[in-house]
């Protein structure tokens, strides 16, 4: 989450955590048998749980018996976490800054939650935190709005809404597309149907952040057309139990682990105006200059020009760079090109990496490591910049390349080291051996 939205979120969810604990669903059997065997949960696993709210699917899975660590953000969710879940173990930080080290899980699971983080940024950190070969779940309820009076509740709740993330929203959907982090997303559809009382699918409403952050006099409204739409419809006119209907959906994907060497993948393809982050984008053509729509606020010869066509940095860096306690994930320091698998400490001017495959082929040729400057100062431990300048760590510096191919990139493409001087038929051995997440294999 961005801070805006953490405080969006913590203020509703605070205020509504009773009715959230009392009126949220719980998940459908068949969708938790689904989650455990895809986890592999049991006793020798350890389970990370972000944004785990009241423990509504923590409390589902204990009897696996993994070892749960559970993080959320909200002190009041915490709490009543504590509550009905006594034996979890609770985690500091956010979804896109987990306070664990690298690997230190073999599974993690985001339950109703994930629409809410910043999905780059938390991408990264999980994929950080898991072990090779981890997977992570995402999980969602989601109201059918078939019926008529589900629709109408769920369009009186959203007309309150200010931009807030929803779940039913195609944002979050479309970032997972742009991350080879993980991969390939697969997904699961399960049937729910939780019974209230009238006062219960009113409760339900006002557990909506945004409703339970309203105003009073908003809050009423909405509660006054949800119950408009119970009194008028055939189905719940008159009702003492009221079925409220559920899809659920199970998505999950294994972490993209490949052994640093002379093959990887493109993880991420970053592009923007100019400025710190560059955000993920579906793909970009690339050209003498660059990728086509990307820019710099300090244009040449600070940035860009044919020999600073393309900036390149690895995940791997990222990663080294996140457990010294600076801030990093794909697109913070202005990299075009986040890539996984590529040996970093090994590379030298000159050096060729050949992007895709037969005519979707790009090829890149390394000019010089990039120079660190302020614009990035900010994600650093006291500025400290030089934490990635290749006179103080060569292995996670940034680097400028030349274009001798264009083509289009995109995420998840192939990637191939071919060190300066090696035979242009035969390039560098692939070294890297892809393990998972459509990795080429070595």
């Amino acid at each position: 989450m961005t801070d805006a939205i953490h405080a969006a979120a913590a203020q509703g969810f605070a205020a509504g955590v009773d009715a959230y604990e009392r009126t949220r669903p719980t998940y459908p059997s068949d969708a938790v048998q689904a989650i455990v065997e895809t986890l592999g949960l049991a006793p020798d696993r350890t389970l990370l749980e972000l944004g785990a709210g009241t423990g509504k699917l923590t409390r589902l899975v204990v009897p696996a018996g993994a070892r749960i660590l559970a993080l959320e953000p909200v002190e009041a969710m915490r709490a009543k976490l504590l509550d009905v879940v006594p034996g979890v173990e609770l985690v500091g930080g956010t979804a896109e800054a987990i306070a664990l080290p690298d690997a230190s899980v073999d599974a993690v699971v985001v339950a109703q939650a994930f629409h809410w983080f910043d999905a780059v940024r938390a991408l990264s950190e999980i994929h950080r935190v898991l072990r090779s070969a981890g997977r992570v779940v995402l999980v969602f309820n989601r109201r059918d709005e078939s019926v008529p009076w589900v629709r109408g509740m769920g369009e009186a709740i959203r007309r309150i809404s200010a931009g807030e993330p929803q779940v039913w929203d195609s944002a979050w959907r479309d970032a997972l597309a742009r991350c080879a982090l993980f991969g390939p997303w697969q997904s699961l559809l399960f049937r729910h149907v939780q019974r209230l009382t009238p006062e219960g699918v009113l409760d339900r409403a006002a557990s909506v952040s945004f409703v339970a952050a309203a105003s009073p006099e908003v809050r009423a409204s909405v509660l006054r057309e949800v119950r408009s739409h119970l009194a008028s419809d055939p189905l719940t006119a008159g009702a003492a139990e009221i079925e409220l209907p559920y899809d659920t959906e199970v998505l999950w994907a294994e972490r993209t682990s490949i052994d640093p060497g002379g093959a990887g993948i493109v993880a991420s393809v970053n592009a923007n105006s100019g400025g710190v982050p560059k955000a993920p984008v579906d793909s970009a053509p690339v050209g003498p200059l660059g990728l086509a729509g990307d820019a710099h606020t300090e244009p040449v010869p600070v940035h860009g020009g044919p020999e600073q066509a393309v900036c390149l940095y690895a995940q791997e860096a990222i990663e080294r760079v996140r457990a010294d306690g600076h801030q990093a994930f794909p697109g913070a320091f202005g990299e075009n090109l986040t890539l996984v698998g590529i040996d970093w400490a090994a590379l030298v001017a000159g050096d060729r990496l050949v992007v895709g495959e037969g005519e979707d082929t790009l090829e890149l040729e390394l000019t010089k490591p990039t120079t660190p400057c302020q614009t990035i100062a900010h994600w650093f431990l006291e500025r400290r910049i030089a934490r990635i300048s290749a006179k103080v760590n060569p292995a996670d510096t940034r680097w400028y390349a030349r274009v001798l191919r264009g083509g289009e990139v995109r995420p998840g493409m192939t990637v191939r080291l071919e060190h300066a001087g090696a035979a242009r038929s035969g390039g560098a051995p692939a070294a890297g051996a892809a393990r998972s997440g459509g990795a080429p294999a070595a």
